[in-house]
């Protein structure tokens, strides 16, 4: 066999390898995008990690990718249970995913866990520094937040004319048209107090660098939750907007909330 010959066909070996390469790695995303990998799949995985001969450099831009179509697979029904958390521990272990590669997923992962687990009525219990809680009062939850007001952001005088005037005789001038202006008042929804939200199996906390409030549950008239803060109205009809720091946990203040008013507000 010539030399061309050999080289030929290393290159065509190399080339057959690359698309072997290619094709195990898209299949790994595949199979993990059901969220759960069967044990044929693992020892598929495996069989064929050892016959390409992968490195974990190989693995690198895959990996990741893997192990996010998994969790997009397991928080579509925005529940994630403690079997399904297990399997996305099992994925990471057999890609040996490296903590830094999927931090952020892992921050999703925690809060739709934490989330299931309070809507299954498991909430957590947490200590409150510098809040006095009454007897037999357990804080579930604490959110930053700020408290919301309508406040006049601006005044400014609008309208107002001295008209004009027009000489009618030598030394007599008529005026016309002159009119007196008004004050105009600007208001805007702005943060009044920096704060938490706490929410316990007794009452809403609301502690504040400026104003604080609370509320008994079992005197919380309303409770309308939106995309970025709550808005709680007592039974005397007094409304408080509140409004988180960070919007990503709405649903978990949303659920907590839910859980403390159904349980201990009857």
């Amino acid at each position: 066999m010539g030399f061309f010959s050999v080289i030929s066909e290393k290159i065509s070996a190399m080339r057959e390898h690359a698309k072997d390469k290619k094709e195990f790695l898209a299949s790994l995303i595949r199979a993990a995008e059901d969220g759960k990998l069967t044990e044929d799949e693992i020892k598929e995985i495996q069989t064929r990690y050892k016959e390409l001969e992968l490195t974990q450099d190989d693995l690198r831009g895959v990996r990741a990718k893997a192990y996010n179509a998994a969790l997009r697979a397991t928080k579509a029904d925005r529940v994630v249970t403690a079997e399904e958390e297990a399997e996305l521990v099992k994925l990471q272990q057999l890609l040996m995913i490296p903590e830094s590669e999927i931090a952020k997923s892992k921050q999703e992962l925690a809060r739709l866990r934490l989330l299931t687990e309070i809507q299954n009525g498991n909430p957590p219990t947490i200590a409150v520094p510098n809040v006095i809680l009454q007897k037999g009062e357990l804080a579930y939850w604490s959110e930053p937040a700020s408290i919301l007001e309508e406040r006049v952001v601006k005044r400014r005088y609008e309208g107002g004319s001295q008209g004009f005037s027009f000489r009618i005789a030598k030394g007599l001038s008529y005026r016309v048209g002159g009119h007196r202006g008004h004050i105009v008042t600007d208001t805007a929804v702005v943060p009044v107090s920096f704060g938490e939200l706490i929410v316990t199996n007794k009452r809403v906390i609301f502690r504040g660098d400026a104003k604080s409030f609370n509320i008994r549950l079992d005197k919380l008239l309303e409770l309308n939750l939106y995309s970025d803060g709550v808005r709680l109205t007592d039974d005397k009809g007094k409304p408080r907007m509140v409004k988180f720091d960070d919007e990503r946990n709405t649903d978990v203040v949303g659920a907590t909330l839910s859980y403390a008013i159904n349980r201990f507000a009857s």
